[in-house]
């Protein structure tokens, strides 16, 4: 039972390589579990109406891409930039957004979210999900965020959260032996605690948020899944009806 304990955050120290690494990410990508996280941290985003005509959007640590994919797909006019520290995920998100035909609207630069290569004031919109956990410095990631996004610009974060209510702790416990021998230790006891330990309780979230650069936002926390999400976005909650926009296709 030493995996449940959360009660403090231990960095992530799991070293896995990237070229493992986005293996794995494909081979889970159709998992519904995978598919039905993405949609819900897409429902945030687009809830936000930041991707109107002529509007440019970064993504920091874009992974395999899909969320910078599926917000061009969504928003013909809105132009994205997914970035990601690792060779093999920035490539394998550059394939996925050719085959998304996105008509030049994409690119896929590999750089650190601790120094966007970005000028100020550059994009309307920044999101960023599931990378929070994985950074050393996240207020210095805030701080770059807050820098690059232009005056009345949007941010949404997600990540997993450091706090778990029973029945996740329950199904994590019963599935961890499954993924395991499907997917490898990393997804398993090992990849799925590292990052859990990782991630942030709400308190800590909102000490950082105000502690950095970013505009004021609210800090929030889906817990009606499998795994307790974190989200850190800019402005008030969205809509209602808005939340509710058809993602069927996403992912």
């Amino acid at each position: 039972m030493k995996y449940f304990s959360l009660a403090r955050r231990v960095p992530e120290t799991a070293g896995v390589e990237p070229r493992v690494l986005a293996g794995l990410y494909r081979a889970i990508a159709w998992l519904p579990l995978v598919r039905g996280v993405h949609r819900r941290f897409l429902r945030a985003v687009l809830a936000l109406d930041a991707g109107g005509a002529g509007r440019l959007a970064l993504d920091v640590g874009t992974g395999p891409g899909y969320v910078p994919v599926e917000l061009a797909r969504r928003r013909p006019g809105l132009r994205v930039v997914g970035l990601d520290l690792a060779a093999h995920m920035a490539a394998q998100a550059a394939g996925r957004g050719a085959r998304a035909a996105l008509d030049g609207r994409a690119l896929w630069p590999q750089a650190d979210g601790h120094r966007l290569p970005f000028a100020d004031a550059s994009f309307d919109l920044v999101v960023s999900s599931f990378a929070l956990h994985h950074w050393r410095n996240p207020l210095g990631v805030f701080d770059e965020i807050a820098r690059v996004l232009a005056p009345g610009g949007r941010y949404v974060l997600a990540d997993v959260c450091r706090e778990p209510n029973l029945f996740q702790r329950l199904f994590a416990y019963a599935s961890i032996p499954v993924v395991s021998l499907a997917f490898g230790s990393y997804l398993g006891y090992g990849g799925y605690y590292e990052s859990m330990r990782a991630g942030y309780t709400r308190a800590e979230a909102q000490d950082l948020l105000r502690a950095s650069a970013l505009p004021p936002g609210r800090v929030g926390l889906d817990s009606t899944g499998f795994v307790p999400i974190l989200t850190i976005a800019s402005g008030p909650a969205p809509a209602r009806g808005k939340e509710q926009e058809n993602l069927n296709e996403a992912a």
